[in-house]
């Protein structure tokens, strides 16, 4: 299955429009959960997540993230010919876990920025972030105790969330850990990305009352759509225009992070890879000429562009497994849009120095 030039622009219009529906829809569904919060440190810390508030308390703009999660749920029970308050119920829960995921995520890796903000634990302090990311989770399994939502939504998005807490435990014990292997880190990015994804699709599936072959074609398809998203995600974490991620430039690099593309550069047996491996091996953070050279060495091995087929390989396989749950392709194209947009967010947040096709 080709991915030709006008039909990765027909997609990338079909998302847009799609993520600016979903965020419509569910944007209010996550302000009523938000200020459903007892008074505190943490509901104002989740107001600031979502960005109903900025860091003094006054209102802002929302709708930080790019709510890919809700779409997904949206879409999947889309193409299955439904669209109720289950659905959107659905939606909402994703985006508040993912909440709960990416608060996480910034206190573990130490990250100072998300979305173009500060992240949350630098604003309100690592107690309060991890107290919040854990309100998130709550309200959000709390919001699929839906009459129209089975018990085993619940227990496919518990299963997911689960996984993610054990992925990035072992993306944290890579950082200190000799001997990662590019396996190593596709395991660990199936359970950090790939199955809370696939999760999404899944609930969206169940929300339609699917049958079974089809909830699990659709789960997996998007667990491996999962996998492609991390490949862009490690690609920009060297080649990332900070403006446009919102983190700064060649942050893995810095923090001497073992991702997908690191890990492959890293085990490469060449000039390039040996000296990036002595960078990795003094143990200390990069300085900004050591980062600049480290993102050199990458691309010198190859990983990068290794990478970015990588990305197209798996999502060929998510739109394949899309057809087979889907066969009507009028009904799938919402989720054809978003298991081809993971090339898509690379090329929109890379620099000119990052690899290209």
């Amino acid at each position: 299955m080709t991915i030709t030039s006008a039909g990765v622009h027909e997609r990338h219009e079909r998302t847009a429009a799609l993520l600016s529906e979903v965020r419509s829809l569910v944007g209010p569904l996550l302000r009523h959960s938000v200020d459903g919060l007892p008074a505190g440190a943490v509901r104002e810390a989740a107001r600031y997540y979502f960005g109903f508030t900025d860091a003094d308390g006054n209102p802002a703009r929302g709708a930080t993230g790019k709510t890919v999660r809700a779409a997904l749920v949206l879409a999947t029970a889309e193409a299955l010919g439904t669209r109720n308050d289950a659905v959107l119920n659905a939606a909402a829960a994703v985006e508040l876990v993912q909440g709960f995921t990416l608060i996480l995520d910034d206190v573990l890796d130490r990250d100072v920025v998300r979305h173009g903000r500060p992240a949350v634990w630098s604003v309100f302090g690592t107690p309060t972030a991890l107290l919040t990311g854990n309100a998130l989770l709550a309200v959000g399994m709390s919001m699929l105790g839906h009459r129209d939502l089975p018990g085993r939504a619940v227990t496919l998005l518990g299963s997911a969330t689960a996984a993610m807490c054990q992925g990035a435990d072992a993306d944290t014990a890579f950082e200190t850990r000799d001997g990662v292997t590019v396996e190593d880190c596709l395991t660990m990015s199936r359970q950090k990305t790939g199955l809370f994804l696939g999760a999404c699709a899944g609930l969206g599936a169940y929300a339609a009352h699917a049958a079974t072959e089809k909830v699990e074609l659709l789960t997996e398809a998007f667990t491996t759509a999962g996998v492609a998203f991390q490949f862009a995600n490690d690609l920009l974490g060297i080649w990332g225009d900070e403006a446009k991620t919102g983190k700064p430039t060649g942050s893995d690099l810095v923090g001497l992070k073992r991702t997908l593309v690191t890990v492959d550069a890293l085990g490469h047996n060449s000039a390039p890879g040996r000296e990036l491996a002595a960078l990795y091996a003094a143990g200390t953070p990069l300085t900004a000429d050591e980062t600049a050279r480290a993102a050199e060495l990458v691309a010198a091995t190859g990983a990068g562009h290794r990478a970015l087929h990588a990305v197209g390989q798996y999502a060929r396989r998510a739109l394949a497994l899309i057809g087979k749950a889907v066969p009507a392709p009028g009904q799938r194209a919402g989720l054809e849009a978003l298991a081809a947009m993971p090339a898509g967010y690379y090329r929109a947040g890379a620099t000119e120095e990052g690899p290209r096709t």
